[in-house]
């Protein structure tokens, strides 16, 4: 049994689009969720959207883009003994479509997903839960960088994985930590972190003594020297965005035999750990979901969050009223 549900598409690079779709029948294993908010990651939707992401098996247009959406549990199959009907839980997209590709299938108003891969709330408000996959994969690179506590960190670039880089070392109590930002308005969200305007000054400069580790969160390459030059000898610079080519001046990471740690997205277990530290309230993320549009208004909703350096994070509000 198949039914049809709404959803946002590319139907080819630089053709965006919301249309009707058509839902596969869920297994016995799976879960049914009615997507109430979704967040449009800025990143990995705009090289999807511009046609610029590398080859994977399951790109092709037209596609459903999307990785970060909350909903409620409508449905659960014969073997789901975990989930129940009006479960609150997040979705890291979905291949349940038979109609379109998904890359990664989030942005529509109803997902099928297996229940062993969604993610119960535990508390955290559904208007925020999307923003649980960039946390995860914030949470996991800064796990790449092994033990903080007590060392001198600097997060650079202050776009939405890096505030909530920044938000989970700051929770791991550090001697101290510097947020690092060509854009001014992007500094300040860190409570007790030290701010550096890129623009008006280097972070060595800024930092004076030599840092422990950086995590590099632009998707800029040519950063990744500027990072080397603010470490001591033996330090580490985390990875933390997509690159389409790494090109670096080499002295400085061969001088300060620097350590380059690559975090891909996250795993299952870093979305459990990531929604434990913002339902406990020690990591924040109210502030990263203000900027909401109604379905209705997505082609503005894409628009804001694909142009304007000023909005960190954008949701997509799918409950009924705003179709």
């Amino acid at each position: 049994m198949s039914a049809a549900v709404q959803a946002v598409v590319f139907a080819q690079a630089g053709q965006l689009d919301f249309r009707p779709v058509t839902l596969r029948a869920p297994a016995a294993d799976e879960v049914v969720v009615d997507i109430r908010y979704s967040s449009i990651s800025a990143g990995t939707e705009r090289l999807l959207f511009d046609g610029r992401l590398p080859p994977i098996p399951h790109l092709r247009y037209p596609l459903i883009p999307g990785y970060e959406a909350a909903g409620v549990v409508l449905h659960v199959g014969a073997d789901v003994a975990d989930v129940r009907p009006g479960d609150e839980v997040f979705v890291g997209g979905s291949m349940c479509f038979t109609d379109v590709a998904a890359a990664f299938g989030g942005q529509a108003s109803r997902l099928i997903k297996k229940a062993a891969q969604v993610v119960p709330l535990h508390g955290i408000p559904l208007a925020h839960a999307p923003l649980l996959a960039l946390a995860a994969t914030s949470l996991h690179g800064v796990r790449r960088l092994g033990e903080l506590g007590g060392r001198r960190v600097a997060v650079v670039g202050m776009g939405a994985i890096g505030q909530f880089a920044a938000r989970f070392v700051a929770a791991l109590e550090p001697a101290a930590l510097y947020e690092v930002d060509s854009n001014p308005a992007r500094l300040g969200h860190i409570p007790g972190a030290i701010r550096v305007d890129a623009s008006q000054t280097t972070l060595a400069a800024a930092a004076g003594a030599p840092l422990d580790c950086v995590i590099e969160a632009t998707g800029k390459s040519e950063m990744i020297a500027a990072c080397a030059k603010a470490l001591r000898l033996g330090g580490s610079i985390g990875l933390l965005s997509f690159y389409d080519t790494l090109t670096t001046p080499y002295v400085d990471l061969f001088t300060k035999e620097v350590t380059l740690l690559v975090a891909r997205e996250w795993s299952h277990p870093d979305l459990l750990a990531a929604r434990d530290l913002i339902a406990d309230g020690r990591v924040a993320v109210a502030d990263l979901a203000r900027s909401a549009f109604p379905i209705a208004n997505y082609a503005a909703a894409y628009k804001t969050a694909f142009e304007d350096p000023a909005t960190l994070k954008v949701i997509l509000d799918w409950r009924a009223e705003n179709y």
